[in-house]
């Protein structure tokens, strides 16, 4: 009898079917906790970042003694400018000038006719020749009483009033001579000089036209003179650069029509009080201007450098935090935010200046984000690279 050592299929099955659902059920299990174990690992991940401290960008608080740079707006002016009246009443005979021509001091601008002027100059002239004369017999006649007086002649009572007398003649004769010289010299205002050297920038009259003399309510300006080869330069300062400001200052004045062309002119004075209402310093400046490049009643822009009164603490602009209970910066302390009160003062653009607050060399955060918050730990790093040193 012979027997087969092979299996049946049925054994063969039964064997591995335990296998299958080993491997069925370790997949099932894998299958599971593969999702789990994700996310427990990107909890993980979250909580370590949570934890982890932000990183912030710091720069200090510095000491600052340069000048301070000041830009003003200011309107230019002549050096002189004067209106010109008539000193007598007369017409117009000649108009030597007009707008824009350039004279000098001394020069002839236009002549009056003054026929009433001249015939009481005669008059007055004729008057004196009498009082001169009769001061002149007055004279004499005292000269003989007082030679008759010395003889016994006349009595003293008459020699006072012969003295008398020539005292008289001889004060009418010097009133009526200055009464003569006025007239001259108002003869000679006939002709209107140029006080200084300038230019006319207006005319008021024409030839024939009768003018009234003086600057009566009545009278008009014949024509008016402003002298341009140097300017004056007028503006307010502040009362913050007013103390620091001295004549002898160098100042740069810019016009724009002008090609941004810079002229620079120099401090001479200033009203040496502050203006109660503006609470500025009235400030003239002095601009040569030889070839006339520059035009009175020209708006400018006057620039100066203020020194500073003393070192003064700045900090970026961009470390400024402004929120409902004031302005505010973010110092880093030990790694820690500290969130400070300051008090501002003068605003230089990219920088500011602190009265109060903070000290020099303070690690302030820069670009601070809005969820900063007192006492929150964070990587201090320099603004350019680097652990911010000291935290």
């Amino acid at each position: 009898m012979t027997f087969s050592s092979a299996p049946s299929p049925r054994t063969r099955h039964g064997r591995a079917l335990p296998i299958v659902l080993v491997v069925l059920f370790g997949g099932l299990l894998v299958a599971g906790a593969w999702p789990r174990l994700a996310q427990s690992r990107a909890r993980e991940a979250e909580r370590e970042q949570v934890n982890t401290a932000p990183t912030v960008f710091t720069e200090r608080v510095r000491s600052d003694t340069t000048s301070v740079p000041l830009e003003l707006p200011a309107s230019l002016a002549g050096l002189h400018e004067t209106p010109v009246f008539a000193r007598a009443n007369g017409f117009v005979r000649s108009v030597r000038v007009d707008i824009g021509s350039v004279v000098r001091a001394g020069d002839t601008l236009l002549l009056l006719d003054m026929p009433e002027v001249r015939e009481q100059a005669r008059q007055a002239a004729a008057v004196a020749e009498q009082t001169e004369a009769s001061a002149a017999l007055a004279r004499a006649t005292l000269t003989r009483w007082q030679s008759l007086a010395k003889q016994g002649v006349v009595t003293l009572q008459e020699l006072d009033e012969r003295q008398a007398q020539a005292t008289v003649a001889e004060a009418n004769m010097r009133a009526a001579q200055a009464n003569a010289a006025n007239l001259r010299e108002v003869l000679r205002f006939g002709a209107l000089i140029a006080p200084f050297s300038g230019v006319v920038t207006a005319r008021g009259v024409d030839v024939g036209a009768l003018v009234v003399a003086g600057a009566a309510a009545a009278a008009r300006p014949l024509l008016t003179i402003v002298q341009t080869d140097t300017l004056r330069v007028m503006l307010q300062v502040p009362q913050s650069a007013a103390v620091r400001l001295h004549p002898g200052m160098k100042a740069r004045v810019q016009i724009r029509e002008l090609q941004d062309s810079t002229v620079s002119g120099i401090v001479v004075r200033t009203a040496g009080a502050i203006d109660p209402t503006s609470r500025t310093l009235l400030t003239e400046v002095h601009v040569p201007n030889r070839e006339r490049r520059l035009l009175p009643g020209m708006f400018a822009q006057v620039a100066f450098t203020v020194p500073s009164a003393g070192p003064s603490l700045r900090i970026p602009a961009i470390a400024l935090i402004v929120r409902g209970e004031g302005t505010l910066v973010a110092r880093v302390v030990n790694d820690a935010v500290q969130l400070v009160p300051v008090t501002l003062g003068r605003d230089f653009g990219t920088t500011l200046e602190v009265l109060d607050g903070v000290n020099a060399g303070d690690a302030l955060v820069v670009n601070p984000a809005e969820s900063l918050s007192d006492g929150l730990k964070v990587r201090a790093v320099a603004r350019g690279g680097g652990k911010a040193p000291g935290n």
